[in-house]
């Protein structure tokens, strides 16, 4: 980010005119090379989201009944296949339009050519982990498709618009740390690192502690914690107690075990030496 920014000395642009900080550091940090070779190509220019894949990033774990786990990169599949703009379209489309991707998803979704895509899922045994010549945990290495087949198992369709703009996207709170049972976490450094932080920044963004309640964030299953009181809080809790163990309240309420549905944590093996080090590559 920093690399973008204005130039401290004269304030220029480094993102819009002049580059020289930002080829700088991509000279200097080679783990940008894979970014600068994507935004560069075709696929910097899509014609329209409907037309865009997308990636998990991180790599996850898939963990199955019998305790087995796999790791997993999730990606997405646009189902009218992946097209761009030609160099001189994306220009004129730049100055005229800046937010035609953004009015082109809108207007498409109105008269009902929905987006769609297909969720797919690249999968390595953990036991492979280190038998291919890229880390498998590295954010900014690409799992190659014809060495990581992708297996479609879903589709998601966007078939409604928002009714308000700010209550249904700008307070909408993503984060990774939130998954269902079945799904677990990599040690990958960065991901980890992502589970605390999501939370801390949307404190920030939203506010308040209580932006799980508003309502595009709000759970459709009703659910209880100990969570308790802070600013703009929503819910009226009348409970006597906000802590566990009690027994005022019988110990409720607890987390729900995973023999009735609640979330089972994977036993993970951690060994090695944790140094403040930065990789070569």
């Amino acid at each position: 980010m920093h690399a973008y920014q204005p130039e401290p000395r004269t304030g220029m642009p480094t993102a819009a005119g002049a580059h020289d900080t930002f080829w700088d550091y991509v000279a200097n940090n080679q783990e940008s090379l894979h970014m600068v070779l994507w935004i560069m190509s075709d696929r910097g220019i899509l014609r329209s989201y409907r037309m865009m894949e997308s990636w998990s990033i991180n790599t996850y774990l898939l963990v199955n009944e019998q305790g087995v786990a796999t790791f997993v990169r999730f990606v997405w599949k646009p189902v009218l296949g992946v097209h761009s703009l030609l160099q001189d379209e994306a220009q004129k489309i730049g100055g005229i339009d800046p937010d035609f991707h953004r009015r082109d998803l809108r207007e498409a979704i109105d008269r009902g050519a929905y987006a769609e895509y297909e969720l797919g899922v690249q999968l390595i045994s953990m036991e492979d982990e280190f038998n291919f010549d890229f880390d498998v945990l590295d954010p900014a290495k690409f799992w190659p498709e014809e060495v990581v087949p992708v297996q479609m198992i879903g589709k998601m369709t966007l078939n409604r618009n928002v009714d308000n703009e700010f209550a249904e996207l700008e307070q909408v709170a993503f984060n990774p740390a939130y998954v269902v049972p079945g799904i677990d976490f990599s040690n990958a450094p960065v991901l980890q690192g992502r589970l605390i932080a999501y939370q801390s920044a949307q404190y920030d963004r939203l506010g308040s502690a209580n932006f799980q309640d508003l309502p595009i964030n709000r759970p459709l299953c009703p659910f209880r914690n100990n969570t308790r009181q802070g600013f703009m809080r929503y819910r009226i809790d009348v409970d006597q107690v906000s802590y566990h163990r009690n027994s005022l309240a019988d110990n409720t309420p607890y987390t729900t075990p995973p023999e009735e549905g609640g979330y089972e944590s994977y036993p993970k093996k951690i060994d090695g030496h944790a140094i403040r080090a930065r990789s070569k590559s």
